[in-house]
């Protein structure tokens, strides 16, 4: 059976949206949106066309996590304010990115006071763009995951059982890097956002469309 798309999905049930966390007011998160006051400046580094997405989950970090950059583009080598914050002395930063030199961020993890962790929002496609296209990035330290856990991100297609989705990947390494900080608010507004297009989609849909097609 053909995907169904979630644009089309957003579009039948009307434009309006809530003015606090920028949802639809049908599917409004306030409730469930704290502030989550971070140490380590989070700056995402998001494709175009990953930000039009209406279940993208940055969106939900910008409403949580008190630091907090989003850049939105391709090729970040010349960025102004990228570079700014890579040049300044007084940082310390950290690509999230499973390159071939990248460390795996656990327990054995040796921390660095890092002062910016730089993440890649996109498909896995996309997000190897940027970072090939994006020369600075190539010289930064680089950290990778491994998580043990699936993605909850039901509602999209990951190429692994093991990828996840850009908050998931955020809260991840921030259980590592800040162990003392509670991420459960921004953890329940992920849920509740993929139980809502759950319930708009259908049951059965969501069976075809997204359980079946895992074991193929």
């Amino acid at each position: 059976m053909e995907q169904v798309s979630t644009e089309y999905l957003f579009a039948s049930e009307g434009r309006a949206f809530c003015p606090d966390c920028e949802f639809l007011k049908s599917r409004c998160l306030c409730d469930t949106l704290k502030s989550v006051p971070n140490k380590i400046h989070l700056i995402v580094l998001q494709h175009p066309t990953e930000s039009k997405h209406p279940l993208n989950t940055v969106r939900i970090m910008n409403k949580s996590f008190k630091k907090m950059t989003v850049m939105t583009g391709e090729d970040f080598t010349s960025d102004l304010k990228l570079n700014t914050i890579l040049c300044d002395q007084n940082n310390e930063c950290a690509l999230l990115y499973p390159g071939e030199e990248a460390k795996v961020l656990d327990k054995s993890f040796s921390q660095k006071e890092l002062t910016h962790l730089i993440l890649i929002d996109g498909t896995w496609r996309k997000a190897k763009k940027i970072f090939m296209l994006s020369k600075n990035l190539q010289t930064l330290p680089s950290l990778k995951l491994a998580p043990t856990e699936h993605s909850d991100y039901r509602i999209r297609k990951s190429p692994t059982d093991s990828a996840l989705s850009t908050l998931e990947a955020t809260i991840e390494a921030l259980h590592f890097l800040e162990p003392d900080l509670d991420t459960t608010a921004a953890t329940k507004s992920f849920q509740k956002m993929i139980d809502f297009q759950i319930k708009k989609m259908g049951r059965e849909v969501y069976q075809t469309n997204y359980l079946d097609k895992k074991k193929e």
